[in-house]
């Protein structure tokens, strides 16, 4: 019988305007596998105060509820980088993981953890690191407990558009390092996160880069002895990914078709009704595992051009973000940002910045949906004959930029920010042909000061948080 893989991958990103507690979250991963219909919950403890018994006490309550955990419902752990977050940290979260196999073994005689998603994963060789170190502490517990040998895969999730270019590397030492400890596996998943490669690239070139990673996928897929399954984890906001907004979501699955695994995350269960969140998994679902896009080596030049063009322009106004950042709730436990962020180069400067749904809710109450960050490079598209080029890959481009526009409002930018972004993205939609329409009720919340006590309800009309 086939190996079952999830398809919808439930997640605890602080997207929603909707406080989520780290005590509610084993309520919430039922609900994922039983109202949303996932697969899959991912119980998160990247930069984030999640109990080591999380995914224990998921199991527990699965089984008590008859959910078959560990036959067609999973829990898959997101463990901090050791590179960016405390060692104890890393050892006691794959330990958690570990533990809640022993439990779903005596009480149903299955493997609930088959997987553990690394983040941030910028360097091969951490990815070497952690596969042996979860390995080690499994022969532990079938050597000592009684434990029959189970196989986990660590989930290499790559957040970053150069890294996307590289993903060979990825992919390869991770199988070298699965093959050397004798794992069989027929399948290897590999995580390719928008959000985070948007903050430091933007949105075409973080795009255009995933794209050329899916592409490269399956390239390596014909190559390995394995079975490669991508999943891709996207938001609402397009600047996200857009796979999770019912309004975005045909549009999504045709850009990044190739997937096998989507995320569903908060703000998507949150603060839409059920019947939009229908739609849009039976969207992901109906896309799931299509051809992937034929992709030419020159994606990578626009790819690099985009991402130099967007990083000037987020460092005009990084002091301006980082003022108004301030202003966005927490609606998980996480770290602040301020512990915790992004940082990204541009020439001899290290920027740093919030994590991504602090950085887009941000843009948003600046007036500037950050999608719109790209202007410069549109502008320079349009000029160069290149647009065609870009719209061959991304033929949705201007759909989302549509949608956008009804939260972009310009008195609130020049305010903000200044006239000479306006001017710039007045510009590029005015190549694009679109002429925005903001939505009032919006623009009237937007444009009172302070806006602080507005950011919740200014979510709740976009329907998402960031």
């Amino acid at each position: 019988m086939a190996e079952f893989i999830p398809r919808l991958m439930c997640t605890q990103h602080p997207d929603a305007t909707v406080r989520v507690t780290a005590q509610d979250e084993v309520d919430e991963a039922i609900q994922g596998f039983t109202m949303f219909e996932c697969d899959e919950v991912m119980s998160d403890y990247e930069g984030k105060l999640t109990p080591y018994a999380q995914p224990k006490d998921i199991v527990l309550r699965a089984s008590r509820l008859g959910i078959a955990i560990g036959e067609k419902f999973f829990v898959t752990p997101r463990i901090p980088n050791p590179r960016l977050e405390d060692i104890d940290r890393v050892a006691l979260s794959v330990e958690a993981s570990l533990i809640a196999n022993y439990y779903s073994y005596k009480h149903l005689n299955t493997q609930a953890v088959k997987w553990i998603i690394l983040p941030m994963t910028e360097e091969p060789e951490i990815i070497r690191l952690v596969q042996r170190l979860i390995i080690k502490k499994m022969k532990v517990y079938y050597e000592e407990l009684g434990l029959p040998k189970m196989d986990i895969q660590l989930i290499p999730l790559v957040e970053d558009s150069s890294r996307f270019l590289e993903i060979y590397r990825f992919v390869t030492i991770l199988y070298n390092t699965l093959k050397e400890f004798n794992v069989e596996l027929r399948h290897m998943r590999v995580f390719l996160g928008k959000s985070d490669a948007a903050v430091k690239a933007g949105h075409i070139a973080s795009a255009l880069a995933l794209m050329y990673a899916l592409h490269e996928l399956s390239k390596i897929d014909e190559e390995l002895d394995m079975d490669i399954q991508p999943i891709i984890g996207m938001g609402s906001p397009a600047f996200r990914g857009g796979i999770n907004n019912p309004k975005l979501v045909d549009y999504e699955v045709r850009h990044y078709q190739g997937y096998k695994t989507a995320t569903i995350q908060s703000a998507v269960r949150y603060d839409v009704p059920y019947s939009e969140y229908r739609k849009v998994s039976s969207s992901i679902l109906q896309w799931l595992g299509k051809p992937i896009k034929k992709v030419e080596a020159s994606i990578i030049r626009l790819v690099r051009r985009a991402s130099e063009s967007y990083r000037k322009t987020v460092t005009r106004y990084l002091d301006n973000l980082i003022k108004y950042a301030s202003c966005i709730p927490s609606t998980r436990d996480r770290v602040t940002w301020r512990e915790y962020g992004r940082a990204f180069g541009l020439e001899d400067k290290l920027l740093n910045v919030p994590r991504a749904i602090v950085y887009t809710a941000t843009w948003y109450v600046l007036g500037l949906p950050p999608i719109f960050l790209d202007a410069e490079f549109v502008i320079e598209a349009y000029k160069n004959n290149e647009i065609d080029e870009i719209l061959n890959y991304m033929p949705y481009l201007t759909e989302e930029w549509e949608y956008e526009a009804q939260f972009y409002i310009p008195s609130v930018v020049s305010r903000r920010l200044d006239e000479l972004i306006v001017k710039r993205v007045n510009e590029a939609l005015d190549y694009m042909g679109i002429k925005p329409e903001p939505n009032e009720t919006y623009k009237n919340i937007l444009e009172l000061n302070p806006v602080e006590p507005h950011v919740i309800a200014l979510a709740k009309i976009r329907g998402f948080l960031g």
